[in-house]
């Protein structure tokens, strides 16, 4: 597609799913399954590319957040299993029964609901079961796992497939990480089967890797450990334009709230890109983009359509010219998870936030596996 139209957009390198799954399958080795996490468009990058890609890829399962988004990915044509990772609400228990799709359970209250409606149905449902190690969010408590458990199990309309858990911070604190690690043993023998890793615990907890992997970040192509990020592909970079450029001089003040005075005569261009577009206003004053390969500050708020940049330094620049919001420019480079930090935020917010209004262009480029 030809983006010379185009104020700001997406490009999408759908060969770098199936690099990063083949990264990712180098570190697992052979036995764990992959279960791609797709939910909120697939963090931003949509889903039904993505999802299309995955019927031909290294990937077993799909995880979503609702069964709105598990009939999406149904709809897409793909045939794998699909867990909610999300409690479901009781209105999407017959269509999530009916459809063979997986559920999360947390509580006996659900579990007596959802075979309530199983049997309503003439149907059986399908479960994980969740516990709660320590992320504080869904999940039964270990003492009550084993009663819950039981109670699954011994109810005619549901069939338990599955135990899992959430870390809370595998990238960030390793004596939680081993807390809840040691918390989740006690089911470390079922036959049921078993996850519990998602990217950040790919590496840091390799006991994790179990029946089943869920990496969501490093799917995507970025990773929160250290050096594993030279071995990912970033599949999604975002492009904007130059519509105007301007000499400030001395003293002049940029954007609503005047936060920021030049100190010196300086070249500004006006950017076609806002929070409008889903470009964090918190990165006003903050973050950093590339003009043909310079980086070029924030300068000012961000405001709903338009971003201000110092590009006094930057080469030829002009009306339509070319910026980069995250990706690559010649030797420079913005990742979403610099953006992130800029903005005091995570990828996922990042990705998530970019708006319909930004056009998703879809490539495949050829890629050399090592």
């Amino acid at each position: 597609m030809d983006t010379t139209s185009l104020r700001s957009w997406c490009e999408i390198d759908l060969s770098a799913f199936e690099h990063n799954l083949r990264t990712i399958r180098e570190v697992i080795g052979n036995h764990p399954e992959i279960m791609a996490i797709v939910k909120a468009d697939a963090y931003g990058h949509g889903l039904k590319k993505v999802v299309l890609k995955l019927k031909k890829a290294d990937c077993q399962m799909i995880g979503v957040a609702s069964l709105s988004e598990a009939n999406e990915v149904r709809k897409y044509g793909c045939k794998l299993p699909i867990l909610l990772l999300s409690a479901a609400l009781r209105t999407e228990y017959a269509g999530a029964i009916r459809a063979g799709f997986l559920l999360t359970l947390s509580s006996i209250a659900e579990a007596r609901e959802l075979n309530r409606e199983a049997v309503r149905i003439k149907r059986k449902a399908h479960i994980h079961l969740k516990v709660d190690t320590g992320m504080g969010r869904l999940g039964v408590s270990p003492a009550d796992a084993l009663p819950l458990k039981h109670f699954i199990e011994t109810s005619p309309n549901l069939a338990l497939e599955g135990i899992y858990s959430h870390f809370a911070s595998a990238d960030t604190d390793n004596d939680l990480t081993k807390k809840q690690w040691s918390l989740f043993q006690s089911f470390s023998e079922s036959s049921l089967k078993k996850h519990f890793a998602n990217s950040a615990a790919l590496l840091n907890c390799s006991d994790s890797h179990l029946d089943l992997v869920r990496p969501g970040l490093a799917f995507y192509g970025i990773s929160s450990i250290g050096n594993f990020q030279k071995k990912l592909i970033p599949a999604l970079s975002w492009k904007s334009r130059i519509t105007l450029v301007k000499n400030f001089a001395k003293g002049k003040t940029i954007s609503y709230g005047a936060t920021y005075k030049t100190p010196r005569q300086m070249k500004i261009a006006i950017i076609s890109v806002g929070y409008g577009d889903g470009y964090l206003r918190y990165l006003s004053n903050r973050g950093q983009v590339l003009v043909n390969g310079t980086r070029c500050p924030i300068l000012g708020r961000v405001t709903m359509d338009q971003i201000m940049v110092d590009v006094t330094k930057a080469p030829e620049v002009d009306n339509g010219t070319e910026v980069t919001l995250i990706g690559q420019d010649r030797q420079e480079k913005i990742l979403a998870s610099h953006m992130a930090t800029w903005a005091k935020t995570i990828p996922y917010e990042i990705w998530t936030h970019i708006t319909p209004r930004v056009p998703r262009i879809y490539r495949t480029r050829s890629i050399r596996f090592s």
